[in-house]
């Protein structure tokens, strides 16, 4: 299917690995003009050359203000204008209970998360106002829905993020800016793999076992009993930015495998 997004131009923030990646490369390969930023300058290097087309990169840290200008300003420099933001840098901490979570990693979690979100949409928004529409897509997390009993710090960022994108859908649809958001089950990412190599430390079992135990421990519910992979998000995201989803805004698409439990009667 044409998604008719080859006019595009599209900033995903977190692109050198994981979910942004695959989104990065999902539009490259439909043709739009892609930025992607991340911190770590060899991965995005990295990265880019993987793509198809023109990729722009950016070291950026979504928690310093003035990279977040310079990402913008970058952007349109190169590309002359920004049509597309896709909020996908995220940290997610510790697994632990909140009494084992220290309050300055809350800090960190939520300053990457919440206000990174905030930071570059503020800053991408009088672009995005600009041509014939713009799109934003904020990846949540189903943990920000349906939290579990551990990481409070990134289930509570999560669920601010889904909020916050209802708060923007009704502030600037009006102004031609249609936001969404996706809330992705547990992902094959390298944040998730190193939780699953954290967990087969602890418990002295191989890194599949502790995959294993963590699915029928904390995702129990999956209907595909397995994590998803990034290349299975991706598609989600460039549906909503794309004029077939045109008119959809201030939602939330889960991807997350069927997993909303149910009760047995």
């Amino acid at each position: 299917m044409d998604l008719a997004i080859d006019d595009r131009v599209a900033i995903v923030t977190g692109g050198s690995k994981g979910i942004g990646k695959a989104i990065a490369e999902t539009f490259a390969a439909e043709g739009a003009d892609v930025c992607i930023c991340a911190r770590g300058e060899d991965e995005l290097e990295g990265a880019a050359a993987e793509m198809d087309g023109d990729v722009l990169t950016a070291q950026v840290d979504v928690t310093d203000p003035d990279d977040v200008e310079e990402l913008v300003e970058e952007t349109v420099e190169e590309f002359g204008g920004i049509d597309v933001l896709v909020n996908n840098a995220g940290t997610t901490g510790s697994f632990e209970k909140l009494d084992a979570v220290p309050e300055e990693e809350w800090r960190t979690v939520i300053d990457t998360n919440l206000f990174g979100t905030m930071r570059v949409t503020k800053a991408a928004l009088p672009y995005l106002k600009e041509g014939d529409g713009g799109s934003v897509v904020n990846v949540a997390s189903d943990a920000g829905l349906m939290p579990h009993d551990k990481m409070p710090q990134y289930n509570a960022s999560k669920a601010a993020i889904i909020n916050l994108t209802q708060n923007l859908s009704k502030a600037y649809l009006g102004e031609g800016v249609r936001v969404n958001a996706v809330a992705p089950t547990t992902t094959r990412t390298p944040l998730v793999q190193a939780m699953f190599e954290e967990i087969a430390d602890e418990r002295d079992i191989s890194v599949e076992e502790a995959e294993r135990a963590f699915l029928e421990e904390e995702k129990p519910a999956l209907q595909f009993d397995r994590v998803a992979e990034p290349e299975e998000v991706a598609p989600v995201v460039a549906f909503l930015v794309s004029d077939l989803a045109s008119y959809v805004s201030g939602s939330t698409y889960r991807v997350d495998g069927g997993g909303v439990p149910t009760i047995d009667v």
